[in-house]
């Protein structure tokens, strides 16, 4: 193999290795955001109670069906070590027991 055939190699290896880092990127800030609007949705569902009659709350459980777990896909699988490196998450969020890293 010449010395041209293995830089040409090694950028394609770099190429690919950007591509994967932009992609877990990617899939991070979407989770990321995702998290965000959780947030939002309880803190506007907790208004909303407290606005509402109390006998008959519209929310009784403010958290109950907005949160999704994506582990049953196999780009979940592929890159869940990678994408837990880089979230740095936090225990005391009120999903993480749902979403435990499998």
């Amino acid at each position: 193999m010449s010395y041209d055939d293995e830089t040409e190699d090694y950028y394609e290896m770099l190429d690919k290795q950007f591509e994967e880092d932009e992609l877990i990127s990617f899939i991070v800030a979407l989770f990321e955001y995702s998290t965000e609007l959780e947030e939002q949705v309880v803190a506007l569902r907790r208004t909303v109670n407290e606005l509402s009659n109390k006998e008959r709350l519209p929310f009784p459980d403010l958290e109950g069906d907005i949160y999704q777990v994506f582990d049953d896909f196999s780009a979940y699988r592929k890159y869940q070590t990678l994408i837990e490196e880089r979230i740095g998450w936090n225990k005391n969020h009120p999903i993480s027991e749902t979403m435990k890293w499998l």
